[in-house]
């Protein structure tokens, strides 16, 4: 097995950020050239168009990005919004369905499964935190089976009904409206915006002038 010999130069460029050019040497006989070397800036933005800056040594970082949550659910990737979008709606079902059973438990209504007629129970047919559960999907999603509703015999039942109905609607708005703006987002329209690859310096107006092409597909 062969190894090759590093290249001393190549991997002094790499390191001190440093690029080679040549310019004609001056007062110099012949065709002789001088090798300088010349600091190479990275991009500000790239070709692609997306700005090469990263943010370090921050302070609160985290509290800022989530002080503007609306913002910062339209800037994550997909995979994340849709991640976030099903764990909204699954833990605020999972906390009113808690919220169902805890009032159900402290009424009674897990000691009276059914089959008497003398006791009214704050939701019909709750009598498990699994069927809080599913009663909490059906108010917030607005299904109604029919099966579990809410009596007036727990007004703090009534009010996690109203509350929970409103909430619903709360979080609709907002995850529908984080959606929207995301898939509304130009991203891709850098893909319709086409230059040419050449540019010319030319004399324009009695000036020269840099002068490119730009076409707009759309």
């Amino acid at each position: 097995m062969s190894v090759g010999r590093p290249h001393h130069h190549s991997s002094a460029s790499r390191e001190e950020g440093l690029r080679l050019s040549t310019m004609p040497a001056v007062g110099s006989f012949g065709n002789g050239k001088i090798h300088t070397r010349r600091k190479y800036h990275s991009r500000f933005v790239n070709k692609t168009g997306q700005c090469n800056i990263h943010f370090s040594n921050m302070d609160e970082k985290s509290q800022r990005y989530i002080s503007d949550i609306f913002t910062t659910c339209v800037d994550i990737r997909w995979r994340y919004m849709f991640l976030l979008f099903s764990l909204v709606f699954v833990v605020s079902w999972l906390i009113f369905g808690l919220a169902f059973w805890v009032i159900g438990l402290l009424h009674g209504d897990m000691d009276h499964p059914g089959g008497d007629d003398s006791f009214v129970p704050c939701v019909t047919q709750v009598n498990t935190f699994v069927a809080a559960f599913l009663f909490s999907v059906e108010t917030q999603t607005t299904i109604g089976y029919g099966a579990r509703c809410v009596t007036e015999e727990c007004p703090t039942a009534v009010f996690m009904v109203v509350f929970q109905s409103i909430m619903g609607c709360i979080i609709d708005a907002f995850m529908i409206g984080a959606i929207m703006a995301k898939m509304a987002r130009p991203k891709k329209r850098a893909e319709t915006l086409l230059f040419s690859h050449n540019a010319v310096i030319a004399m324009r107006d009695g000036k020269l002038c840099l002068m490119f092409r730009v076409a707009n597909l759309r």
